[in-house]
C-alpha cells in the first residue's frame, strides 16, 4: 500500500511533549503519531456505535407524532418543575462555590 504524508502544526510545547512520549516509548515521530491517531479512531468508532441505538431512538421519538405522547398531570408538571428548580439552585450554588 502506498504511503501517504501529512502535515500537522502544533504549538512548540505540544511538539515537545509528543517527541517526549514516543522517545519514551522507543518509537520514532512518525509511527508514534499513526498510532496515536489510529487509536482515536477507533475509540471514536466506539463511542459513535455505543451510542448508535441512543441516538436511533432519539430520532424516533422526535418524529413520533405528538398524538402519540401521554399528555402529563398537573402533578407531574409541578414535579418535574421542582426537580428542575432544585437542579438550577444546586448547579448555581456550585458555580458560586467555584467562584469563590
Amino acid at each position: 500500500m502506498a504511503k501517504h504524508r501529512m502535515t500537522l502544526t502544533l504549538e512548540a510545547e505540544e511538539e515537545e511533549a509528543i517527541r517526549a512520549a514516543a522517545d519514551a516509548m522507543g518509537l520514532d515521530l512518525s509511527a508514534f503519531l499513526r498510532i496515536a491517531a489510529l487509536a482515536e479512531v477507533a475509540r471514536m468508532d466506539r463511542v459513535t456505535q455505543g451510542f448508535a441505538e441512543i441516538d436511533r431512538l432519539n430520532q424516533a421519538a422526535e418524529e413520533a407524532p405528538a398524538a402519540d405522547m401521554p399528555e402529563s398531570s398537573p402533578e407531574q408538571t409541578s414535579a418535574v418543575d421542582a426537580f428542575l428548580d432544585a437542579a438550577d439552585a444546586e448547579a448555581a450554588r456550585r458555580t458560586r462555590g467555584a467562584a469563590a
